[in-house]
């Protein structure tokens, strides 16, 4: 009998655990995301200072929008009402910027504000016309400024007070031998070799001559008054390219528009005309590094338009004016863009177009990134706001009209860096006051108190940062909501009287996770017995018991979470008065009178989700009901059909059964 017992033990489990079983399905909580090509983002406004961004297979991030932070333009004090036309710019340490504007015949340093704390102009030196380059050096103790002048033909050094200390080329004397230049487009002195690299960019148009090439000149050999300024053919000690000879091939270039000496001693060029920005070894004059496919202008992969400049940053990327393509990128060691400044996304007020074309650009000390941008009439300095804040629209959450237990917010993104930030606050049901996600910056995830419960929920996301040049990223939102459930009412107490009716109860409040016991009956009755004054009571969904009080209420719900969905009970609690038992036939003691006072039962504690002991018994039930009577009916039958199977047959042993 053991295997029927067995078989009929898992049918009565069975009920059981497909409950369990529909209620842990019915448990898991409705997940709604935002930020993906799926679920877009739904903010109800977007701030200048924030932008969604691409965030690959369709996605859109939000991050701080890149913004000119400050410009100096056509009203700032260094131009007074005259329209700018900068072609270099030079973050100084102090965060004053330095450039050359090339139509207003001006060198000039000035405050982020475009107020001039020195300038060089043609009021200072007559022989001033096209400067397209600045670079603010020390040698010996002096600070110097070094200046390119295409339409000059030249290149010099001047000391604060305006004063010509050093200078390659004849002034207003174009060529190509010794001490002299083409098309001087950018300069720049290397304390390290102490050398003045000079990119001298077109042929003479009429001779051919000169242009293509970088030269390398020996700083100290310079003597003023001298023939030729005390230069010599080993004044230059190192130069690329050949003079009059545009080309792409080994050792040529075609319109160098800036070079920078490494650390090392290679050398780093923007080569305008084939689109191209390459590092050349210095000793072998190969090409060891190159950014742009030569000859192949555009804004794809590993493509440039006209690169105007090019400088190595200290953490190995090299950054790039691409002017072409309206933008400045910075690319890693691998030929990867780690970063893309669009100069169009956000063009000055003065100006109608939006064609922008940046010439140079440079990082100050605070992470801003200063760009000349000649078509944009402006110098600017592009950063990150510092804190940026938007808001979602209210979410449902899928399910309209429904009250909803919010368990779980997750943010998924990037914070780039240290002093980046994604704060995000949640308010419920269009209500008025803003509840902060706290800790959800560093651990990304936020579990709701108990008791977050609505229809509706919206959050608001604040984007900080402490560095201009980083911004944090939020790639998508996901919030886990469950359908929220109230416990039903406990039971009535018990009457000071037989058959009185006990205090009603009253629905339990939901909360998650549950932390407190069942409400007291919504309309119980009691009848009133025992020595002093028990009663119970009985409702839809529960029964109270109580000596001489309200009782306490058990609920009843369906599709719980993880944990136990409870009530917390609202239900007063009134003074009851047992009956005094005047005693019946069969009842023995001392009749008693209860205690004035609520008399309230302790609270029931939730019990396990199948109810064990019901199983136990109910096995128990069955057994005794299929095995106690047999005995009498086997004895019957043998009574009844003269056939008693207790006995051994020969073709059969028969005595499955016992006796």
């Amino acid at each position: 009998m053991r295997r029927p017992l067995s078989l009929l033990a898992l049918l009565a489990i069975a009920p059981a655990a497909l409950a369990a079983i529909a209620t842990a399905a019915a448990a898991a909580p409705t997940i709604t995301d935002q930020g993906t090509a799926a679920h877009p983002f739904t903010f109800q406004s977007m701030p200048a200072s924030l932008e969604l961004v691409d965030g690959g297979e369709g996605d859109k991030d939000l991050q701080l929008a890149l913004t000119g932070l400050a410009r100096i333009g056509p009203s700032s004090p260094v131009y007074g009402g005259v329209t700018p036309d900068p072609r270099s710019v030079e973050a100084l340490d102090d965060g004053n910027l330095l450039f050359a504007d090339r139509n207003l015949h001006l060198v000039a340093e000035t405050t982020r504000a475009g107020t001039p704390e020195w300038t060089y102009s043609a009021e200072d030196d007559p022989d001033l016309q096209h400067p397209f380059s600045a670079q603010r050096f020390t040698r010996d103790g002096q600070e110097l400024t070094l200046i390119a002048d295409r339409w000059a033909y030249r290149v010099w050094a001047v000391d604060r007070a305006k004063n010509v200390v050093w200078q390659y080329g004849v002034t207003n004397e174009r060529g190509a031998g010794v001490n002299q230049l083409t098309d001087p487009f950018y300069a720049r002195y290397s304390a390290d070799s102490g050398t003045v690299l000079i990119a001298d960019c077109n042929e003479n148009e009429v001779t051919h001559e000169g242009g293509h090439r970088v030269i390398e000149v020996r700083y100290a050999d310079y003597q003023a008054g001298a023939p030729d300024n005390g230069f010599t053919e080993r004044s230059i000690v190192w130069s690329y390219g050949t003079a009059g000879t545009e080309g792409t091939g080994p050792g040529l270039l075609d319109k160098p528009h800036s070079v920078q000496r490494l650390a090392g001693g290679n050398v780093l060029i923007a080569d305008a005309d084939p689109a191209r920005v390459i590092e050349v070894d210095r000793a072998t004059k190969r090409i060891v590094w190159q950014y742009g496919t030569t000859n192949e202008p555009g804004a794809g992969a590993n493509q440039l338009d006209d690169p105007n400049f090019a400088a190595r940053l200290s953490g190995g990327d090299t950054l790039i004016v691409d002017t072409g393509n309206a933008r400045v990128i910075r690319v890693t060691a691998d030929g990867e863009i780690a970063k893309s400044y669009d100069m169009a996304a956000d063009p000055p007020a003065w100006v109608t177009n939006n064609t922008p074309a940046p010439r140079q650009a440079a990082y100050t000390s605070d992470g801003l990134l200063a760009v000349a941008d000649n078509q944009f009439t402006q110098l600017v300095l592009l950063g990150y706001a510092r804190s940026a804040q938007t808001t979602s629209t209210p979410l449902d959450c899928r399910t309209p009209e429904v009250t909803k237990a919010f368990v779980k917010l997750t943010w998924k993104g990037d914070t780039g860096q240290s002093g980046t930030k994604v704060s995000v606050d949640y308010r419920l049901d269009d209500g008025s006051k803003w509840m902060p996600c706290k800790g959800i910056g560093s651990s990304r995830a936020y579990d709701f108190p108990a008791g977050t419960v609505g229809k509706t929920i919206a959050y608001r996301i604040t984007l900080s940062t402490t560095d201009y040049g980083h911004t944090p990223r939020l790639d998508a939102i996901v919030i886990q909501s469950t359908k929220a459930k109230t416990g039903s009412g406990g039971g009535g107490g018990g009457g000071d009287k037989p058959e009185g009716s006990g205090n009603s109860g009253q629905s339990g409040v939901y909360t998650y996770p549950s932390t407190a016991e069942g409400g007291t009956g919504t309309s119980g009755t009691g009848s009133g017995s025992g020595s002093s004054g028990g009663g119970s009571g009985s409702s839809s969904y529960g029964s109270g018991t109580s000596s001489a009080g309200a009782g306490s209420g058990a609920t009843s719900t369906t599709n719980a979470l993880d944990v136990p969905v409870q009530s917390t009970g609202s239900g007063s609690v009134q003074p009851v008065q047992g009956y005094q038992v005047q005693g019946e036939e069969g009842v023995r003691g001392v009749p008693l009178r209860a205690a004035e006072g609520p008399q309230v039962a302790p609270p029931e504690r939730p019990g396990p989700s199948i109810p064990v002991l019901a199983l136990i018994g109910g096995g128990i039930f069955v057994a005794a009901t299929l095995f106690v009577p047999w005995p009498f009916v086997a004895a019957h039958l043998r009574r009844i059909t003269g056939f008693d199977h207790t006995r051994p047959a020969r073709s059969l042993p028969f005595r499955p059964l016992g006796k």
